[in-house]
């Protein structure tokens, strides 16, 4: 059997029973999917209602003094919304789907039970990792750590509690030795 057959196999194949942390995974995924997919519409649709709701949650963020923790976020999210340009909304916009498309197949195939599900929340999870870690260096807050923290986490557990790349004597040790 080739290197490519072998491979197919693998990622091809259902894995164990889901537990109740990739159940969390499976939740955690697919809300940040279903929430960026809405962000990213709502940025492409660049209607006058939209913006104008945006810059009225904004003023009215900007004006309560005893923010919570969500209202400090929203404000955050919301405030660069109002006054960039089109274009750059768009692509905003464009690039939010894209992401979101991403956490919903990851929540979708971890479902399914689908390896090749596995691999791509670590490796998605793993090419994050930098860009949050710069995230907290630039300005830290109890929401980029518990971002940060959680997505440790995720790669952590997928890589080595399902042996993934060969970790505690995984699959893909049998496949690079051909056996």
């Amino acid at each position: 059997m080739t290197f490519w057959a072998r491979l197919k196999r693998e990622l091809g194949r259902e894995t164990q029973p889901i537990d109740t942390v990739v159940r969390l995974i499976i939740l955690e995924r697919g809300l940040r999917g279903f929430l960026l997919f809405l962000l990213g519409l709502a940025l492409l649709t660049r209607s006058r209602v939209i913006l104008d709701l945006v810059r009225h949650w904004v003023a009215e963020l900007d004006l309560n003094g005893g923010r919570g923790i969500i209202d400090r976020v929203l404000l955050t999210i919301l405030r660069p919304i109002g006054v960039l340009p089109r274009r750059t909304v768009v692509l905003i916009g464009i690039g939010t789907l894209a992401f979101a498309a991403l956490e919903l197949t990851e929540a979708v195939g971890l479902a399914r039970r689908r390896r090749w599900a596995e691999y791509l929340t670590v490796i998605a999870g793993t090419i994050g990792i930098p860009f949050e870690v710069h995230e907290v260096m630039v300005r830290q807050s109890p929401l980029r750590i518990s971002f940060l923290v959680i997505n440790i986490a995720i790669v952590v557990y997928l890589a080595w509690q399902k042996r993934l790349f060969g970790l505690r004597g995984g699959p893909n040790r049998a496949i690079e030795q051909g056996g």
